[in-house]
This record gives C-alpha cells, structure tokens and sequence, in this order.
C-alpha cells in the first residue's frame, strides 16, 4: 500500500549506524534480535505469576492475599519507579553519564527520529522484568509482618536501587564492568542483591511472633500445590530470562543462546537430585516439597550468571553445589533465629553469590563474543584474574544490598510504620490489611446448607448446624481471617448426625 502521510518512514540500518557512531551494547541488535528478545521478555512478565504462586502458597493462608497483592504491587509501582528514573539510571546514553550511575533517557520515550529507538525500547521491555523481580524477591524476608502502605514506597525506592547496581555492571561504562566483571543475566544485580535485601529486611524486622517458641523447625506451607505450582512457571520462565540474555541471534549468538537453555536445565536436574537426595537422608525417607522446591530454585539462580559460558559437568555441578549450599544455609538461619519465611536470602542471596563465583571457576572464554575478554575460569587455565573481577562484583552487591536496604528500612520506619501490630500479624495481613476475612467467608458458603440434610455416600445423613457460628464469635478475636485456627483449636463442633433408620449419631468434633 502506498505511504499517503508526510512522514518519512525511517527504515534503521544498524549496520550503517554502528560505522558511524558508538552504539552501547544493550542496543547494539538486529530486527531479528529485538523480535527474540521482546519475544522472551513477554514470557518473562509470567516470572511474576511464578513468583507470586511460590510466595502465596509458601506462607500461612490469612497472609497468602497480601503476598499476591506485594507482588502485584511490585510489577506496577516498580515498574513505573523504572520507567520513571530506574532505566535513565542504567543505562542513559547523556555525556552526564559516569562510573557511579548513567543519565539521560528518563522518563522513557525515544523519538521516532532516533535511529537508536528500536534497540533502547526492546532493552526497556526487557530490563523492566528484572527490575520487578529483583524487588519480589527482597518481599521474602518481610513476608508476614510488614505494612503494605511502607511496602508501596519500598518497591518504589528499590526498583532504583536495583537499576544503579544493574548499571554497574551491565552499562559499558559501570565500574564492575570496566573492572571486568562478567554475569549474563542477573546472578548479582538481579538474584543476589534480592536475596541480600531479603536477610537485611529479616533481620531489621525481626521473626515472627512466635515463630521459634516451639524450636526452629520450618513452619509448615500454607499451600504446598499453590507454591509447587509456581515453581513449574518460574522454571519455564527462567529459560526466557537466562537465553534471552544472550543478547539475540545474530554475529554468532543463536549457538550461545540455545546453550543457555541447556545449561539452565542441567544446573536445575543438578539442584533437584542434589535437594531430593539431602531431603530424603534429612527426613528418613521422607521427601519434603519446601526444600525440593527451594533446592531447584537456588540452581537455577547458580547457574544464571554464566549459563552459557559453562560446560554439561560445570552446569550440573554448580546447580549441585547451590542446592546443597541454600539446603545448608537454611539451617543455619534457623540456629541463629534469622526468620525470613521463604529464605529468599539463601536461595538467591547464596545462590546468587555462588553464581558469581562459579563463573571465576568454570567460564570458559566464549569465542567469538568478548564478554570475558578473553579470560577463562581458575579451573580451566584461566588464572585467577576471572575471579578477583566476580568476587569485586560480589562484595560490591553484598555491601550495597546490606546498606541501602537498611537505610531504607530505618528512614521509612520513621513515617511509616513498617512492621504490623501485634495483633494485625495474630490474625493476618489478608485481613488487617486487605480486608479479606478467610473465616467468614467460609461460614458465608456454608449458609446454603444450614439446616439442609445431606446424605453421604456411605448411608450417613447429616445435618449442619448452626451451632457451629455460636460456638464462637467468628467476627471477632483471634478467629478473625483465621479459618483454620477456628476449626482446629479443639473445640467441638456441633453436627445434627443421624442413620437413614433415625438412629442418632454424635460427632465428637473437628480437630
């Protein structure tokens, strides 16, 4: 069809621009690489449905709402922190732009005239998805007593913080990347800063009331389908976020990128036999999903940092090692009463720091592309300049992850009050904060049947009564939002019991 408009239709020639001007690496890609990797960042949105599955059906049913709700908020008020500044923070291309933090491209919306608009939104569409994950993932720690309103503003202020760590290493000019540091796709930045905000809220919270007065054995998961459910999206997901970060398909990186997903998969098997295996022995033959589950999920972040610069035996080895570590540190956070109720800080705290370590081990230099500039890990010859430059990006994430998250905490703590009440935590954040009351909802569904006979399979007739509501006051108290302590604090309940031939039969109760 004929152009009818007067405006020109720009038609970008990436090979022609790059002859003439500096192009930043981020958006340095083809048309075949932006539709790859916009391609991969849709299915990287579904990370945040992984994410929330995992978090809801980890902790207590009264608080599972308000852990759906925090990951919500982090996908649109992280979101617009990173669109708002985060971004320009990153990555922005101004002559203001240094070692510390980049500048310019805030707000972003690059004019259709500049011939790098396609390369600057398809990195914007990708980094956004990072940015929202590295912030799920500090939500661990707080999990179950902090107040949604100073959640709001810490997702805000985080997603910044996590844009200035992220342009530390992956903008040209960042001073982990000058140094020579090497992460493909958010070992540090995006999974160990997360983790490392995660211990640092735990420990500025404090535990949960409670929670070690019966000893530190883990409490059980409020919905181990729900979360195991969640596991299976954020495994799939994880293939998106770790071959995307390739960079695209073309000058040599489709072969790059198809080993990542390789690579991921072996590092998960790894983690997986590796959880299953220390879970068994652990638990005398018992299997338990929380460790399993927790066990995949810090090899999948082991193996993020240079998944496709190991080798099959270096991927499986260091997706075995990362599970045996956060099976490890998870233990360690209960001797010393550290209550962070997904142990986000071990599986992405030590995952992370591993995964950075791992890559100063076993990266192989990954011709043609310069990432390492030539260098290989200790084990493969390399030397040991590999892994000062990941053990700099190490420290550097740990000290800023450690500092900012505290400050954060200790400034907002002075306007916002960041930990619920004691009673708001007793009866739930679903309730104290979203007004979703459990409890009566249930007693809501079970009106239909009052006084309504049902006849069981088994012969059995009965009838519910509703003595079951007069037992207790269901509005008020400790029941409040709390369906399963109202049915499990061992007091009868009340059922109208009979044979088809009338002769009566007692309940003795609900336990």
């Amino acid at each position: 069809m004929e152009n009818t408009t007067d405006t020109p239709v720009i038609l970008v020639d990436y090979m022609t621009i790059n002859s003439t001007l500096h192009i930043p690496a981020q958006y340095d890609v083809t048309i075949a690489d932006a539709g790859y990797i916009v391609t991969n960042s849709l299915i990287l949105i579904t990370m945040q449905t992984g994410f929330a599955l995992v978090n809801a059906g980890t902790v207590s049913v009264r608080n599972s709402v308000n852990m759906m709700m925090k990951n919500t908020v982090d996908t649109f008020i992280g979101g617009f922190a990173f669109w708002l500044v985060g971004f320009g923070l990153a990555y922005g291309r101004s002559n203001y732009s240094n070692w510390l933090f980049g500048w310019g491209d805030f707000f972003v919306d690059v004019a259709k005239t500049d011939p790098l608009m396609g390369g600057v939104m398809t990195a914007f569409m990708y980094e956004i998805s990072f940015s929202s994950s590295s912030t799920t993932i500090a939500s661990g720690g707080m999990a179950e007593r902090f107040n949604f309103r100073a959640y709001c503003i810490y997702a805000f202020i985080n997603s910044i913080f996590y844009a200035i760590a992220a342009g530390w290493v992956w903008r040209e000019s960042g001073f982990l990347a000058v140094f020579g540091a090497v992460d493909i796709a958010g070992a540090g930045p995006v999974h160990m800063l997360g983790g490392v905000c995660s211990f640092a809220a735990a420990c500025f919270l404090g535990p949960r009331i409670g929670r070690y007065d019966r000893g530190s054995h883990h409490v059980p998961m409020g919905n181990a389908l729900i979360a195991l459910l969640g596991l299976f999206i954020l495994w799939w997901a994880w293939l998106a976020f770790n071959t995307a970060s390739s960079y695209g398909l073309s000058r040599g990186r489709w072969g790059y990128t198809i080993r990542s997903a390789v690579m991921t998969m072996l590092g998960s098997m790894g983690g997986g036999v590796t959880a299953c295996v220390y879970s068994l022995i652990e638990h005398k033959g018992k299997a338990q999903p929380f460790q399993i589950m927790n066990g995949v999920l810090a090899s999948l972040v082991s193996v993020t940092g240079g998944c496709y610069m190991f080798e099959s035996w270096s991927a499986v080895f260091t997706g075995a090692i990362g599970s045996l570590l956060c099976m490890l540190s998870m233990k360690l956070m209960d001797k010393y009463k550290i209550d962070d109720p997904l142990y986000a800080c071990t599986v992405h705290g030590v995952g992370g720091a591993w995964g950075l370590i791992s890559i100063g081990l076993f990266a192989f230099d990954p011709v043609p592309q310069t990432i390492t500039r030539g260098r290989s890990g200790l084990f493969l010859g390399g030397g040991y300049s590999l892994l000062i430059s990941q053990l700099a990006e190490m420290f550097t994430i740990l000290g800023w992850g450690l500092g900012s998250t505290w400050a954060l905490l200790w400034i907002l703590n002075k306007f916002v009050r960041v930990r619920l009440t004691s009673e708001e935590e007793v009866l739930g954040a679903d309730y104290s904060e979203h007004d979703v009351d459990h409890a009566r909802n249930a007693l809501e569904e079970l009106k239909p049947l009052w006084n309504r006979e049902v006849e069981l399979s088994d012969g059995l007739k009965y009838k519910l009564s509703k003595a079951m509501c007069i037992t207790h006051d269901m509005t008020t108290g400790m029941y409040k939002g709390n369906i399963n302590a109202a049915f499990n604090d061992g007091t009868a309940v009340n059922l109208d019991m009979r044979f088809k031939n009338d002769q009566s039969q007692t309940n003795s109760g609900v336990y």
